[in-house]
């Protein structure tokens, strides 16, 4: 049997080999619609579509913020009809703002795919650039040959056995992980874990972080504690439980959303200082200029001083390289000569 890693290496190989995307998505009332689309994809296994606003599929993108995603082998190519290979990621589906320079890099990337086509495409101001982002993903190779890639970056693989009862893993409520989070053992840890500690939370909160990287802990978000709980679980549990690897980030986006969504809510309005300060903290760990003038501005409404003079040096951060340095050696990025000056200089102060 191959090992993990080369599963899937495999299923991203064959991924790439495959121009063209299968798109199921569903509308308000719960309507299936199928179509395809060309695409392309980034290191973490996140796919983007260009597609037209008239499209079906995209209303239903933009309605549900979901859409499954198949991958199909060429029939031609495959053995036996019934057993083509085949891979299916579950996905969040977000905009890219129109014009952005994560818009404009992507459509350039499609141009390099594409062609010449794109120079018309690009001009339509009714298409719209989605970025799905995989929370889990089944791979086909082939008759009992079937395997889950889960996990942030769906680095996890593992045989599906039909035949094996299904694991019966522990999901925390929202008291549970406010109560452990909030506890006294904890707060003395929040900014200098160990890594004792860090296998503590991987052992109890894994599974609860994996419910909540699929979306199945969405309705947490409608209350404000609600929300703090999923916040800390998709964005404060990955920075312990994968320290030092790039599934900590994966679902950094994701626990974006929830924030954005309880300010714009103003649930925030119902939490203490503490509860706000974790609610924020996402906004802290975007490389995004934007998302960290409003932490600021957030923070100063506030009055978290304390934090704000981190948030600041945050922000000062992102403002002058466009990123965090200190995750360029962990996302496997080349640092420039300005940012190793920084990293090897007392400012530096990894976040």
């Amino acid at each position: 049997m191959q090992s993990d890693e080369a599963l899937r290496r495999e299923a991203v190989a064959f991924r790439e080999s495959v121009g063209t995307a299968v798109l199921a998505t569903a509308d308000a009332d719960g309507e299936p619609y199928a179509s395809s689309a060309p695409y392309v994809a980034d290191e973490q296994e996140n796919i983007y579509v260009y597609v037209s606003g008239l499209a079906r599929h995209t209303r239903d993108l933009r309605a549900s913020g979901r859409a499954s995603v198949l991958f199909l082998e060429k029939e031609g190519a495959a053995r036996n009809a019934f057993a083509r290979r085949r891979l299916t990621y579950q996905c969040r589906a977000t905009v890219i703002e129109r014009d952005s320079p994560p818009w404009n890099d992507l459509l350039d990337r499609f141009a390099g795919e594409f062609g010449a086509i794109m120079d018309t495409l690009r001009a339509l101001t009714d298409f719209e650039l989605f970025r799905l982002q995989p929370a889990i993903g089944t791979y086909v190779r082939g008759f009992g040959q079937a395997f889950e890639l889960s996990g942030p970056g769906l680095a996890r693989v593992s045989h599906i056995d039909p035949r094996a009862k299904p694991p019966q893993s522990e999901v925390s409520t929202v008291e549970q992980v406010l109560s452990f989070w909030y506890g006294a053992p904890m707060r003395d840890h929040w900014f200098k874990a160990t890594p004792g500690l860090d296998a503590q939370i991987r052992a109890r909160f894994e599974s609860t972080y994996r419910a909540a990287a699929e979306g199945r802990l969405d309705d947490w978000a409608r209350t404000a504690e609600g929300a703090v709980a999923l916040v800390i679980v998709l964005d404060q549990f990955p920075l312990n439980m994968y320290r030092g690897r790039p599934q900590s980030f994966a679902t950094e986006a994701a626990a974006r959303e929830v924030t954005v969504h309880a300010i714009d809510a103003g649930l925030d309005r119902a939490l203490s200082d503490e509860q706000k300060l974790f609610l924020y903290m996402p906004l802290m760990h975007r490389e995004d200029i934007a998302d960290q003038d409003r932490l600021v501005e957030l923070l100063e409404a506030a009055g978290l001083e304390h934090t704000l003079k981190w948030a600041r040096h945050h922000r000062e951060i992102v403002r002058r390289f466009g990123r965090f340095p200190h995750r360029n050696a962990i996302l496997g990025r080349a640092s420039t000569p300005a940012e190793l000056e920084y990293l090897h200089s007392e400012d530096a102060f990894l976040g």
